[in-house]
Formats: structure tokens, C-alpha cells, sequence
């Protein structure tokens, strides 16, 4: 069964410290070069999505990309933990980030389908 913040298929959204992460670790521009090469492990931490939160152009073709994706990583079902600094805060029927003071839309890059886990310090996604 997998542990907490780690199920397969699926983006497990988790915020720093709070659960145990792969060993396996990646920087998002890395992961958004592997995902467009169609090369994602099995297994990945993807870190530092925060410091890109103010990069629109970054964030829509991350997106893009990731929707493009979707068939081929739901047929691969590799488990993708995106571990995030800051706080989950919900909006409606969404979640942003807190971060450095400022709220980020997870709508905009992980799509509307976000449910929140556990005590609220993980968030998945579908792919």
C-alpha cells in the first residue's frame, strides 16, 4: 500500500518536511524537460515549483505540457511527488499556495480535480 503523499498515478502534492519524499529528487525545470521527453521516473520528488510560481510563461507551458502528458502518465502510472515550501490554502473549491506571502492558484497548473489528504499538508491530482 503506498505511504502517505506517495500513491501511484496520480500528482501527490505535499508541503516540505511533512512526509517522506523519494530519494529520487528533481528540480521542476528538469521535470518539465523530462515530461516533454516523455522520461519521467517511476519514482520522483519534484522540488522547487515555488520559486517558479511567478513565472507565468514558465507556469502555462508546465501546464500545457502536463495536459498534453496526461494519457501517457496515466498508462505509465509513475508515482510524482511535487514538494512544495509554504501552506495549502483553500479557495472555494480549490487550493493555493502560500508562499513568501503571496497565494498561488494550484487550479491553474494541476487542473480542477485537486482534493486535499490527511491533515491537509497533502493535495493530489489526477495526471
Amino acid at each position: 500500500m503506498a505511504g502517505p503523499g506517495q500513491i501511484p498515478g496520480r500528482y501527490n502534492i505535499i508541503v516540505a518536511g511533512e512526509y517522506e519524499t523519494f530519494d529520487h529528487q528533481m528540480p521542476i525545470d528538469e521535470f518539465f524537460q523530462r515530461l516533454k521527453n516523455d522520461d519521467v521516473p517511476d519514482e520522483v520528488s519534484v522540488v522547487g515549483l515555488e520559486k517558479m510560481l511567478d513565472d507565468e510563461e514558465f507556469i502555462n507551458e508546465l501546464a500545457r505540457e502536463m495536459d498534453q502528458r496526461a494519457d501517457d502518465l496515466e498508462y505509465q502510472s509513475p508515482t510524482i511527488q511535487v514538494v512544495v515550501e509554504g501552506s495549502f490554502h483553500r479557495r472555494g473549491k480549490t487550493y493555493d499556495l502560500r508562499y513568501e506571502g503571496e497565494l498561488y492558484s494550484f487550479q491553474d497548473i494541476f487542473g480542477p480535480q485537486l482534493e486535499r489528504r490527511e491533515q491537509g499538508d497533502w493535495i493530489t491530482s489526477p495526471f
